[in-house]
């Protein structure tokens, strides 16, 4: 796959640089000359998890603008923050989502944002939903001066001369003209990629002759595949600079390096110098596998350079490497040697974390907006921040998996339950022993007729031990739902009782109810499916009845709310997670006084609009 990168660049960077979209730096670390060693890293790593491909925009308005490969290849997402440190905390934003059928349709790889003659324009690799490895280059484009809002536009596909394999669009513009530089497969050429170079008639249009940079030849370069991609552009003092990648996208993925004089022609082939040796590399010693796919942007001072790639802290992966889903964003100063050449030093290693005061592993299973057939599992410390442990994890063998619930059964093995299909009398049960890979055990057939829809099945575990789903029936074929208890008669979770309605909850159109005990009072969080808002209700007994002691938003959570989820924190709070499947977004909120109160509720980083009527488990260590 590819990385992403951009042109960043030192005094004057490619001339033009943050009038038309590339990045200025200005001086290096310290005085000309200076190494890296002399410069030590002064950033956190990894800056941003569980994203490959890193390219960071610093624009006019003093804003860092962040974007990058999502493990899932399935949307665009874009972060801002004044400092390079806050794009680690700060909220992420999905601005563009993969189509469902057609071009556009899959792997979504390497975005680059760039801000081109009062336009911002977002370049990108995709394939079409029936074609997943037909990828090529594409644009959106927006007006807005903040590209948060307004309408992000397809601009259409970018145009080459070969209709084959190719991605890594990168743009800049050098002595008054705008180049692009990508990677593409040769006809004729037996390699995966090599980069190539042309001029511009405007932000998504080529325009005279197209060359070759630089094509796989050393042994390096060869690793696995043959590759070289993920362009990036800087110059210094009279030189450009062009990094890219090669190899598999394992611990080989390394960066070489093309260098030109900066007053000579581009275009022309023989102008660029290609350096026999990678200049960035794997490092044992520090713990960091793989580095590549880089762009460049300079430290707050408008002088340091900064190198921003993606490596992973890890040397051993199981699978094809495109499935391992922590490559992790990571910035470290550029350093220049005495002879003016980029110093690159090593990748740095990960900053100590603080232990947290009480360990805990927080594992989620989600279906997702774009694929409703697929498991994904996630994992988190914080109960805030999560990242793929594998997606998909699961697909059944026929029907769906929505609404995926998990427990951890007394057997040892982690169980989902799950809906099976929009219409039918099954839910669905799998089950795991490392989270990871996942066996298919039954599909269930609920003994109640008539039986139009049989939804959003979550698990209950009593304080004694008893094991329970709660599921949503709709049993007059009119959408009309109300909450079921299925308690199971044997440890094997293959024989249920047939499913009773919740008493208190059965006069009304309630769905995607969860329940949890507290206090020695069983807590209903439950959608009211007519006023879309979720409501609160209280029992003495799990079977009820139960009372609604909230209704309308009293919470404060709004309405159009659903899928609530709700796990115990570390110190006795609680948390519930919900859609707000109108707005596209995923919430939390928190309750310190036995879920009367709860605290505003805040987007949850990285997955919002993404993750899909999920279940968190909470396992301390």
């Amino acid at each position: 796959m590819s990385r992403s990168e951009q042109p960043p660049s030192r005094r004057v960077l490619l001339k033009g640089a943050l009038a038309a979209g590339a990045l200025t730096a200005a001086p290096a670390v310290g005085p000309a000359g200076a190494t890296a060693s002399a410069a030590p890293a002064a950033y956190g790593n990894p800056l941003v998890r569980n994203r490959a491909d890193p390219h960071i925009h610093r624009h006019t308005d003093g804003h860092y603008y962040f974007t990058a490969t999502a493990p899932e290849y399935d949307r665009i997402i874009l972060r801002r923050s004044r400092t390079l440190r806050g794009i680690s905390t700060a909220e992420e934003s999905v601005i563009w989502k993969k189509r469902s059928s057609g071009d556009m349709g899959a792997h979504i790889w390497a975005p680059e944002i760039h801000h081109i003659d009062g336009r911002w324009y977002i370049y990108f690799a995709a394939a079409p939903a029936n074609d997943v490895w037909k990828i090529r280059m594409w644009v959106l484009e927006n007006p807005s001066r903040d590209p948060f809002k307004g309408t992000w536009t397809e601009k259409g596909r970018i145009t080459t001369a070969w209709d084959t394999f190719s991605l890594d669009a990168t743009t800049f513009t050098h002595r008054g003209s705008r180049y692009l530089a990508w990677a593409q497969h040769e006809p004729g050429i037996d390699h995966n990629t090599g980069i190539f170079l042309s001029r511009m008639a405007n932000p998504w249009t080529l325009t005279g002759p197209q060359i070759r940079l630089t094509t796989p030849e050393y042994d390096w370069e060869c690793v696995g595949f043959k590759v070289n991609e993920g362009a990036s552009f800087i110059e210094r003092d009279g030189r450009v600079f062009m990094t890219y990648s090669a190899s598999a996208t394992d611990s080989n993925y390394c960066m070489g390096l093309l260098t030109a004089a900066s007053d000579s022609d581009l275009m022309d082939p023989t102008s660029w110098t290609k350096s026999p040796k990678p200049v960035f590399t794997s490092d044992a010693t520090t713990g960091q596998y793989g580095p590549g796919h880089n762009s460049f942007t300079v430290a707050e001072d408008g002088r340091t350079d900064v190198l921003v790639y993606h490596a992973r802290p890890y040397k051993d992966i199981t699978g094809d490497p495109l499935h391992d889903p922590n490559r992790h964003t990571r910035v470290q100063r550029l350093g220049w040697k005495a002879d003016g050449t980029p110093d690159f030093g090593i990748p740095v290693a990960d900053r100590p974390r603080r232990p947290a005061t009480k360990a805990a592993r927080y594992t989620m299973t989600a279906f997702t907006n774009t694929s409703e057939s697929n498991l994904y599992v996630y994992e988190s410390t914080d109960a805030t921040t999560y990242t793929l442990l594998k997606g998909p994890a699961y697909t059944p063998p026929s029907g769906l998996i929505r609404d995926p619930s998990l427990i951890r059964h007394t057997d040892g093995h982690y169980w989902i339950v799950y809906t099976t299909g929009w219409t039918g009398d099954t839910i669905g049960f799998a089950r795991s022993k490392d989270r990871l890979n996942w066996q298919f055990v039954a599909d269930h057939t609920l003994p109640t007729a008539p039986l139009a829809r049989t939804w959003a099945p979550e698990w209950f575990v009593d304080e004694d031990g008893s094991t329970h789903v709660i599921v949503s029936l709709d049993t007059t074929g009119t959408y009309t739902f109300r909450p079921h208890l299925l308690t199971a008669t044997d440890r094997t979770l293959r024989s249920w009782t047939t499913p009773r309605p919740l008493a208190g909850l059965d006069r009304s159109n309630h769905i995607d109810t969860f329940v949890v005990r507290h206090g020695g009072t069983y807590h209903a969080l439950t959608k009211q499916e007519t006023t879309k808002y979720l409501e609160h209700a209280v029992a003495d007994r799990l079977t009820g009845p139960y009372t609604l002691v909230g209704t309308g938003d009293w919470a404060g959570w709004g309405s159009w709310r659903e899928g609530p989820a709700l796990v115990r924190l570390p110190n006795g709070g609680w948390r519930v997670y919900f859609d707000g499947y109108a707005e596209q977004k995923y919430y939390y909120s928190d309750s310190l006084d036995g879920l009367r109160t709860w605290t505003p509720i805040r987007q949850l980083p990285g997955l919002t609009g993404f993750a899909r009527h999920f279940t968190v488990l909470r396992e301390d260590a």
